[in-house]
C-alpha cells in the first residue's frame, strides 16, 4: 500500500512546489492590492475592481511583448505562405515533410515558432489561476453586496426563469470578451479569430458557476482589454491612452478628495501618488534622454554581460535574504514556537516553503521579466533590483538589536528596546 501511495504523494509535492514558485508570487500581489484597497475604499466591490485594474496595468508590458512576438509570427507566416501552399499542393507524405523542413531551414524558421502566436493567451493562464485560487474562496466576498450583485461570494443568479436561476454576469463577461477579441483581431486570419472566440467560450464554461466577485474581476479585465484594443486601433494610441489615463486619475482624485470620508492625510497621499501619472510624458522624455546619453559612451556598449551578472547577483541576494536568512533568524528567535505544528516536527519545512516562494519571486519571475524586454528596460530593471538588494542588505545587517524573540503573532517580546532605539 505505501508503494502505491508514494508516486501520488511525490506528484502532489511537485505540483505544490510548482504552484508555490509560479503562482504564489502573483497571488501575493493580488492579496496585497485587495487588502490595501479594502483599507482605502471600505468596499469589497471596489477592492475587486482595484485588483483588476492593478493586474491589467502590470500586464501591459507583457502584452506589449506578446503583441510584438505575435506580429513577428504573422509576418513570417504571410511571407512563407505562398511557397508553403505550393509545396503542399504538389508533394505529399515524407517528401512534403522533407521539402518543407528544408524550406523552413533556408528561411531560418521552425514550425515551433508558431507558439509565439499563442503567447498572448498563455500569459493569461498564471494570472487566471492566481486570481481563481484567491478570489474563489475569499471570505470577504461572502455576503458582500455591490451594485446589483446581492452576494459576491456566490453566483449572481440575477435572472430567474421558472425554478431555474441564470447567471447574467458570466454572459456579460463573455460578450465583452468577444467584443474585445473582435476589435483586436480585425484583419487577422480566421484561425487566430477562432482561437480568441474559443477562449472566450472556455472562460464562460469555467466561470459560469463561480462566485460573482471572481466573475466581476474577469469582466473588468475584459473591459480593460476592450478599451486597450480600441485605443491601439486609433491613429495616435499613445496620446489617446495618456488622455484616458488622465481622465481616470482625475476621477480617482475627485473621489478621494471630495467623496471618500477616510483620514485626510491618507486620502491626500493616495491622490498625490495617483497624480504622478500626469508626469508620465516627462518621465519618458527623461528616460529617452538618458538612453541617448548612455549610447554615446563607448564604455557602456560592452556592459551587457556585466549587467546580466549584476541582475542575477541581486536576485540571488534577495532570494537568500527573503527565503533563508530572515526566516531563519525568525525561527531562531524562538524555535519552540515553530515546532510541532500540525504534522511538522521541526521548522525546516516552513523555511523550505519560504525558499520556494522567494525563488518564485526573485529567480523565476525576475528572470522572465528580464529576458522578455529590451536592453533599455533591462538596464532599468538592473538598477532597481540592485538598489533593492543593497537596501535589503543594509536593513538586515546594519541595524542589529536585541529585541527578544518574535512570537507567531509577529510581536517582539522586548518591544521596548525597539521603541527606545527608534526614539
Amino acid at each position: 500500500m505505501p508503494s502505491a501511495e508514494a508516486p501520488e504523494t511525490k506528484e502532489r509535492y511537485m505540483l505544490d512546489a510548482l504552484y508555490t514558485v509560479v503562482i504564489y508570487p502573483l497571488t501575493q500581489i493580488i492579496e496585497f492590492v485587495f487588502v490595501f484597497s479594502q483599507k482605502v475604499f471600505k468596499e469589497t466591490g471596489w477592492s475587486v475592481a482595484a485588483v483588476s485594474a492593478a493586474i491589467s496595468v502590470l500586464c501591459l508590458p507583457l502584452y506589449a511583448v506578446a503583441e510584438r512576438w505575435q506580429q513577428t509570427e504573422r509576418d513570417a507566416q504571410k511571407r512563407l505562405k505562398p511557397k508553403v501552399d505550393k509545396i503542399r499542393a504538389v508533394f505529399a507524405g515524407d517528401e512534403r515533410y522533407m521539402i518543407l523542413s528544408a524550406y523552413y531551414r533556408q528561411n531560418r524558421y521552425h514550425p515551433a515558432y508558431a507558439l509565439r502566436g499563442a503567447f498572448g493567451l498563455l500569459i493569461q493562464v498564471p494570472f487566471f489561476i492566481a486570481a481563481y485560487s484567491y478570489l474563489s474562496h475569499l471570505e470577504a466576498l461572502k455576503g458582500a453586496r455591490f451594485l446589483f450583485i446581492r452576494d459576491m461570494g456566490a453566483p449572481d443568479s440575477l435572472l430567474h426563469v421558472g425554478r431555474f436561476a441564470l447567471n447574467v454576469l458570466p454572459v456579460a463577461m463573455t460578450l465583452i470578451n468577444v467584443a474585445a477579441s473582435a476589435v483586436y483581431a480585425k484583419g487577422f486570419p480566421a484561425k487566430e479569430k477562432a482561437q480568441l472566440y474559443g477562449t472566450a467560450l472556455v472562460f464562460l464554461v469555467l466561470l459560469y458557476n463561480s462566485p460573482a466577485g471572481l466573475v466581476l474581476y474577469w469582466t473588468l479585465n475584459n473591459v480593460f482589454s476592450l478599451a486597450k484594443n480600441a485605443v491601439q486601433k486609433t491613429k495616435r494610441p499613445l496620446k489617446t491612452a495618456y488622455i484616458a489615463l488622465c481622465i481616470c486619475v482625475a476621477a480617482v482624485d475627485v473621489y478621494m478628495l471630495f467623496v471618500h470620508r477616510g483620514l485626510l492625510t491618507k486620502r491626500l497621499s493616495l491622490a498625490a501618488a495617483c497624480s504622478a501619472a500626469y508626469l508620465l510624458p516627462l518621465c519618458i522624455r527623461a528616460k529617452n534622454w538618458a538612453a541617448r546619453a548612455a549610447a554615446q559612451k563607448t564604455v557602456l556598449r560592452h556592459t551587457a554581460l556585466w549587467q546580466t551578472k549584476t541582475y542575477a547577483l541581486s536576485g540571488i541576494i534577495l532570494f537568500l535574504l527573503a527565503g533563508a536568512v530572515i526566516p531563519g533568524a525568525l525561527v531562531a528567535s524562538s524555535p519552540e514556537e515553530f515546532s510541532f505544528i500540525e504534522q511538522y516536527r521541526s521548522p525546516f519545512p516552513f523555511i523550505g516553503t519560504t525558499l520556494l516562494q522567494s525563488a518564485g519571486i526573485f529567480i523565476v519571475w525576475a528572470s522572465c521579466l528580464y529576458f522578455l524586454f529590451s536592453p533599455k528596460v533591462r538596464a532599468a530593471l538592473t538598477a532597481f533590483l540592485s538598489l533593492f538588494a543593497a537596501a535589503a542588505l543594509v536593513n538586515t545587517f546594519a541595524f542589529p538589536g536585541n529585541y527578544g524573540f518574535l512570537t507567531t503573532n509577529l510581536v517582539f517580546s522586548n518591544a521596548a528596546a525597539f521603541n527606545e532605539k527608534r526614539g
